[in-house]
């Protein structure tokens, strides 16, 4: 079985279990409000691909939450919604057409180590053999994610706040704002929104463009139960 079908088996698992209040303690039970949600919009048809860089209202909300953290405010057409927040980064990394011999400076990549050597990225010495700025601001919890910018301002940003943009942790970003600056994150901090997982993309409209790109070439677009659990979450229900 392949990891994509043990993730679909898991969460159906969880979903059929939770309806009969079995299990074996591991899964959640989905509020009845939020299954009675995702089968009103399967039942009235929406049981294909949503809008490809994910429905309009969430990236509209998703947009519409950045300046909490510190960073821009996005129209819908600035945020693309991804299925993780892994998905994110990889295609946000392949839209900089970042790859093997790739230099970076600013975090270390942390828990995304593994994607980073996959795809043949390496520290750069100094920002000048850089041609990508990376910011893990999870990595900043005591004093607040900073924007530790590159010093050439052509030089891509790319933040990544894990579950902070509409979870608990509630970091701001404190700094100048790069004008290139790129912002991926999950939205698994959403109370009631497991198992069903989501992440997004926030950019420039043209930066982005590039970025949807590559994530329509892998999954095409994420899923519409998901990004309606997301939705109930942040309290549009039908």
């Amino acid at each position: 079985m392949s990891a994509v079908e043990k993730a679909l088996t898991w969460r159906a698992r969880a979903a059929l279990e939770s309806a009969r209040g079995e299990g074996d303690g591991t899964n959640v039970t989905l509020a009845r409000s939020l299954l009675d949600s995702l089968r009103h919009h399967l039942l009235a048809g929406e049981t294909h691909y949503p809008d490809r860089p994910g429905m309009v209202e969430l990236r509209r909300l998703v947009g519409a939450a950045l300046p909490g953290i510190g960073y821009p405010r996005r129209d819908p057409d600035g945020v693309l919604i991804t299925t993780s927040e892994g998905e994110s980064l990889f295609v946000t990394l392949l839209g900089l057409g970042a790859g093997q011999g790739t230099r970076f400076t600013g975090s270390a990549p942390g828990r995304r180590q593994a994607l980073f050597d996959w795809m043949g990225l390496a520290r750069a010495e100094s920002d000048a053999a850089a041609s990508l700025h990376y910011r893990d601001t999870t990595n900043s919890r005591e004093t607040g994610p900073q924007t530790d910018s590159p010093r050439d301002r052509a030089v891509p940003c790319v933040h990544n706040v894990g579950g902070s943009l509409l979870g608990s942790q509630g970091w701001t970003l404190r700094g100048d704002i790069p004008a290139n600056l790129i912002v991926v994150g999950s939205l698994d901090g959403l109370d009631g929104i497991h198992p069903f997982r989501l992440g997004f993309v926030a950019a420039e409209p043209q930066t982005l463009a590039g970025i949807t790109r590559w994530k329509q070439a892998s999954s095409i677009c994420s899923p519409a139960p998901s990004q309606r659990a997301a939705l109930w979450a942040l309290g549009v229900r039908p």
